[in-house]
């Protein structure tokens, strides 16, 4: 189910009309899965919903197999919205040494979309571990933070802006909660800002949008239903991190919004890491950690920043955060460190209670020079 069936459904169940349509042909072309051999696949995450691509000129879809897997004879079958079609056909061999370009059709005819697939290995580099904010593309009608270091694998940044092109309430990028600003320490900074999301964001539950970036994806489809799990935090990381550094400056909004009414309650932001171990059941953790106090089986520590550190400032004040190894009690098996089995994640967030939906909107969190030390 894609934007306008989650527009369409959402609106008609709140304002008590109906989804039911007359019998016809189906207007969906949408790819719901993308069959490999299970062999071959190194994880079960694969995002469907990524935006379109601009310098794809399509909808993206990455998928991650197994490093020596031949990827110069694949033949993918797929399973598609009912009545569907797709060119080339499913089944059919290709050379996965580039990205190949899929066209489905919908059941009338009357709808097309394009779809890029990639396959590619585990990456045997890096991410980066200094972030800047100095680069950022346009993606649909907002910003997508992305880093390149040598030597490292690109890094893409997620963040709920996504979710809040459904409210329609950014006319430009620098109308979103998570944009860009040339207020940095030097050059270009990270800019978090809380905002309502206007009369179908009420409708739904979901009042205010806080300006946040993670390491991990955001999942379009849960963004209406169970919000929590639309963000999935963590990308693999090889290394055992020590420290998050950074620097910030913070106002909060004037009145805070929750149960809906505007409170004198003060709003503070939140900056948090998480690394923990993946396994068979668990390939990411999402947004239901900080709700459960950060506690999960699969945690190994925890770098958070202390609220009564969370000050409102005009000029970059920097923090230090230590990963709490003691809290959970694990240690680190280098084995499975070496083979890229634990995950690392940083969360910012302009309002601490915005994945709850509650925060004061214009509180504005900057952030520049974000660093993780490891060993």
């Amino acid at each position: 189910m894609r934007l306008k069936d989650l527009l369409t459904c959402t609106i008609g169940i709140f304002l008590c009309t109906s989804c039911i349509k007359d019998e016809a042909p189906n207007a969906e072309a949408d790819i719901e899965k993308c069959i490999l051999p299970a062999d071959i696949l190194s994880g079960t995450e694969i995002d469907y919903n990524l935006p379109f691509d601009e310098s794809l000129n399509a909808y993206p879809i990455y998928i991650e197999v197994n490093n020596g897997s031949d990827l110069t004879a694949q033949a993918p079958t797929f399973e598609l919205t009912p009545g569907a079609t797709i060119n080339p056909a499913s089944g059919t061999t290709h050379n996965f040494t580039k990205p190949v370009r899929y066209t489905t059709t919908s059941e009338d005819g009357k709808w097309h979309r394009t779809y890029a697939i990639s396959l590619h290995y585990p990456s045997t580099t890096n991410i980066p571990t200094s972030f800047h904010f100095e680069t950022v593309k346009k993606v649909s009608n907002y910003y997508v933070f992305y880093e390149e270091a040598p030597g490292h694998a690109t890094l893409t940044w997620a963040s709920g802006n996504q979710g809040f092109a459904l409210t329609g309430g950014g006319n430009s990028p620098e109308e979103y909660p998570t944009t860009i600003s040339s207020e940095g320490r030097s050059g270009n900074c990270l800019k978090l800002v809380t905002h309502t999301t206007g009369d179908l964001g009420n409708k739904v539950g979901k009042p205010i949008a806080a300006g946040n970036l993670f390491i991990g994806k955001f999942e379009l489809l849960n963004a209406l239903g169970d919000a929590l799990a639309a963000t999935k935090f963590g990308t693999t990381f090889y290394y055992q991190p020590t420290k998050l550094t950074g620097y910030y400056k913070y106002k909060a909004g004037p009145k805070f919004y929750e149960n809906g009414e505007y409170t004198d309650r003060k709003d503070v932001f939140n900056i948090y890491a998480l690394f923990y171990e993946k396994d068979d059941k668990v390939q990411t953790l999402d947004g239901h950690i900080a709700t459960n106090n950060y506690e999960h089986p699969n945690m190994v520590a925890l770098a958070i920043i202390d609220q009564a550190d969370a000050v409102e400032t005009e000029e970059w004040k920097r923090f230090e955060l230590p990963f709490d190894y003691e809290r959970f009690g694990k240690t680190i098996d280098l084995e499975k460190l070496a083979k890229g089995q634990y995950n690392i994640s940083i969360i910012l967030s302009a309002s601490k209670n915005g994945d709850e939906f509650k925060g004061a909107p214009g509180s504005t969190l900057l952030i520049d020079d974000l660093e993780i030390e490891y060993k």
